[in-house]
């Protein structure tokens, strides 16, 4: 462990740090409330936000009369949200979104562009560093107002060092120095965290809600997580925590994962599993319902279709969905018993269909005392965060540093 003191300039930006925030979770304060709550003089906050509002960082609302002071009006200060802009990188298998926003997370605009992992990181990110350009330029984006840029990618993610060290398929490469590459082709400030990570990190952004101790879990093409414990994110010694995607769960003949492994969980209990898995048996004979529901014709097949048959009495196909929901229940079951967080919160589109999180629930609910409908619940943002994480990984970088890149 390192111990370091602090010099004028940290402390400047730590104080800055803090009224971003505040304002942020708050909303509107006035210089006498950034006082009380940060123990500083009315002094020193009329200096620190002096500066702030001279760089157009805050800017002032009206007059409001004062709690507990007849007559007396204070001059609330709030985030110029419009005047800064985010911008986001976030890697999936064969594509990446392109995005911008506002330093509230308000999209400004949004393009999935697709890419080939056979190619050189370093080509990839020159295309899309021009193309991101280009896009900011066709807004009318001043580029002087850019605070930033996110990256998000799937995988394991070397957060200290910024380097993709496992993208699970997405890069033929590995331990790639993504945040150099970017760097060096914007000249932008650029922070990276994986895409679970990075999806938990915008849900607490835009909420309200205390996470203090939560279980996160992105179900896409692949499984991740994200674990919080005392307000802060785990990461793990080696980049790796809540990569719960690849848990061994199949002892033999499980299928390949991007991982290397077979028999992970993101083999089993995954939308794109599932539609395998019930690929494999789709006849009139084994899904009998499936089959009628898609007109026999396996081009038409699709969740809706599988957790409609599954809940209408398709043995087989409900088998299958049952085994992925047990699965995962399982794997819930183990973080829940090993670190007690307070909840598990779901992302992803497999969570959209009450069949299936119900039979999650009732897996889960097996072995527990808790209540599982009250102990997992789904994203009140669900599918909303894809094109504004990275973005908002961006915006809590530049909070982070008081609003001042060197």
């Amino acid at each position: 462990m390192v111990l370091r003191g602090d010099n004028m300039a940290s402390i400047k930006r730590g104080n800055r740090s803090v009224i971003l925030n505040l304002l942020h979770r708050g909303g509107e304060m006035s210089r006498k409330r950034l006082s009380e709550q940060m123990k500083l003089t009315p002094a020193a906050i009329t200096l620190i936000t002096g500066e702030m509002i001279a760089e157009g960082l805050l800017c002032e609302g009206g007059a409001k009369k004062a709690e507990g002071h007849s007559g007396r009006r204070e001059i609330p200060l709030r985030i110029a949200y419009d005047a800064f802009i985010a911008l986001g990188v976030t890697f999936t298998l064969t594509e990446a979104i392109l995005s911008a926003t506002t330093l509230d997370g308000t999209l400004v605009f949004s393009e999935f562009v697709p890419f080939q992992k056979e190619d050189p990181v370093s080509e990839t990110v020159a295309v899309l560093s021009e193309k991101l350009f280009a896009l900011a330029a066709a807004h009318k984006l001043d580029r002087k107002r850019i605070i930033g840029l996110g990256i998000g990618v799937r995988g394991v993610v070397d957060v200290d060092n910024m380097r993709s060290v496992h993208s699970f398929g997405a890069f033929r490469e590995r331990n790639i120095p993504l945040r150099d590459l970017f760097v060096q082709e914007t000249g932008l400030p650029v922070t990276m965290d994986n895409n679970a990570r990075s999806t938990f990190r915008a849900h607490i952004f835009f909420t309200d809600e205390n996470y203090a101790s939560q279980l996160f879990i992105r179900c896409e093409r692949g499984i991740g997580g994200a674990i919080s414990a005392g307000g802060r994110l785990i990461l793990g010694s080696r980049g790796k925590c809540a990569e719960l995607g690849h848990v061994p769960v199949v002892e033999r003949g499980g299928k390949p994962c991007f991982c290397g492994k077979n028999g992970c969980l993101e083999t089993v209990s995954t939308a794109t599993a599932i539609l395998d898995d019930i690929s494999a048996i789709y006849s009139t004979e084994d899904t009998p319902l499936l089959y009628k529901f898609t007109g026999g014709h396996i081009e038409n097949l699709s969740l809706d279709h599988v957790f409609r048959a599954a809940a209408a009495g398709d043995l087989e196909t409900d088998a299958i969905v049952q085994n992925a929901a047990s699965k995962l229940s399982s794997v819930f079951k183990t973080i829940t018993y090993t670190l007690d967080p307070s909840g598990i919160l779901l992302y992803g589109k497999i969570f959209e269909h009450d069949y299936f999180l119900e039979s999650l629930r009732q897996h889960f609910a097996r072995g527990t005392e808790l209540d599982p409908l009250a102990f997992i619940k789904k994203s009140c943002l669900n599918l909303t965060l894809e094109d504004k994480a990275a973005c908002v990984i961006a915006i809590e970088a530049f909070f982070a540093a008081g609003g001042l890149n060197d």
